[in-house]
């Protein structure tokens, strides 16, 4: 049996809660800092000169869907390679922020691996276009 710490972690991010964070964040600085005490979870986004606020916003909102695919994608190559399970669990990290696009990125929670998560906007919809490991 898999320990809980073990576990994917999908519907990690709540919508009211990141946009929360964001509306509270000090948007000052060229790194800004999202965080949420209550859920456990801190995410750097650099880049905000490059996209406007409200588009970011709207991908915020949608955060937990992009998450989701990462935290899917991280399942199946588990189920494929059959590899200890703390090879594939992984926490957003950061975020990266260019005109149409968006890089998440995430660490290891038990091993050294980074993993990214490209997601464009066109049309005025978010889409995730590739997930890998670095």
């Amino acid at each position: 049996m898999i320990k809980q710490h073990l576990l994917f972690k999908f519907n990690r991010f709540s919508a009211n809660e990141v946009l929360t964070a964001w509306e509270n964040a000090n948007k000052s600085k060229d790194v800004i800092l999202l965080e949420s005490a209550k859920s456990d979870w801190s995410i750097e986004v650099d880049g905000i000169q490059n996209i406007s606020h409200q588009i970011f916003e709207h991908f915020l909102s949608k955060i937990d869907v992009f998450d989701n695919g990462v935290q899917l994608y991280c399942k199946e190559v588990y189920e494929n390679r059959k590899v200890k399970i703390e090879n594939y669990i992984v926490s957003l990290q950061w975020i990266s922020l260019l005109e149409n696009s968006i890089t998440m990125g995430y660490w290891g929670d038990f091993v050294n691996v980074e993993l990214r998560s490209n997601i464009e906007y066109d049309n005025g919809i978010w889409k995730q276009k590739n997930i890998y490991y670095q």
